[in-house]
């Protein structure tokens, strides 16, 4: 049963939602000037990905912060049914920046995991699964965009129920598969990776890019099924793609310090940091055979 439409029920949780997303927004903008400052040797493939992301979030803050206007400001007071353009664009902008986070966490998944000069092996069939459902994610996401559109009120937001669910079902599938296969390849193979400080971090370090982000989407998922008609469902939905860069950015700004413990810890065990660990390749078999022939030749 939906509840009755007030204030408290639609501008209260939209109002709260923009100050969680905008203080989101502000620090995945400083963690996107911190990895472009500190990571100038990444390919230009990771700092597209960054910059796309950011472009994204961009869009969605823009378009948020504009239909807010209108709605705290040009029609202060009264609470209006009927869903503007902004309102959809700024979803869009959501869905879309979420989908290319997970496409760069489901890609690194896979050259992390897979092994060397094999096109299929384990890790691709996850690969699959994980882009799978992040593309059922968004493909909901902007089905639920075209049809909120179309409906022109947030009262008929219970018609798109199906959608949604289908929508935050996807998003959470994804990111429940990125992190518990993640978790499962690191403690599989937790003897042969070393130290084991590092692989610890890592764990820790995937299940805190995943939770928050599966907590928004079964909170989103939550709020829309119980209270239809309103806009608690925004306390899920609006910081949720913030959450995503965060975790992102995150993830590539904290490379440097995890370098610097192994560093520390290698050193500790009379190993040596990794910066002065020189890899050789062992001597063709040929030319190994030829120096000991010239050897016995010279010797005679």
């Amino acid at each position: 049963m939906a509840l009755p439409t007030t204030i408290p029920t639609t501008y209260g949780p939209w109002f709260i939602s923009l100050l969680l997303e905008l203080g989101l927004f502000g620090i995945g903008t400083f963690q996107t000037w911190c990895y472009y400052y500190c990571s100038l040797g990444d390919g230009i493939d990771i700092k597209i990905w960054v910059f796309i992301v950011m472009f994204f979030e961009t869009l969605q803050v823009a378009f948020f912060s504009m239909s807010s206007y209108v709605r705290f400001v040009e029609r202060f007071g009264t609470v209006q049914e009927d869903l503007l353009w902004s309102d959809s664009l700024q979803l869009l902008a959501n869905y879309l920046s979420a989908f290319v986070v997970q496409m760069y966490f489901a890609s690194s998944v896979y050259y992390l995991t897979r092994q060397r000069h094999r096109l299929y092996n384990a890790s691709t069939p996850v690969f699959i699964a994980i882009a799978m459902l992040s593309v059922i994610s968004v493909g909901a996401g902007i089905a639920q965009t075209v049809v909120s559109y179309r409906l022109r009120s947030f009262a008929k937001l219970a018609d798109t129920k199906a959608i949604t669910t289908l929508q935050t079902a996807g998003s959470l599938g994804c990111n429940l598969a990125i992190t518990l296969y993640l978790c499962f390849y690191f403690q599989k193979h937790k003897n042969e990776l070393r130290p084991h400080r590092l692989i610890n971090m890592l764990m820790i370090n995937a299940v805190v890019r995943g939770v928050p982000a599966s907590v928004c989407s079964v909170l989103t998922m939550s709020l829309f099924l119980v209270a239809p008609g309103t806009f608690y469902f925004f306390l899920g939905l609006a910081p949720s793609s913030k959450i995503y860069m965060n975790s992102m950015l995150l993830t590539l700004n904290m490379r440097e310090a995890m370098r610097s413990k192994v560093d520390l810890h290698m050193y500790n065990s009379n190993i040596g940091p990794i910066s002065e660990i020189e890899f050789v390749a062992p001597p063709d078999s040929t030319t190994a055979s030829d120096d000991i022939t010239r050897d016995k030749a010279a010797s005679r």
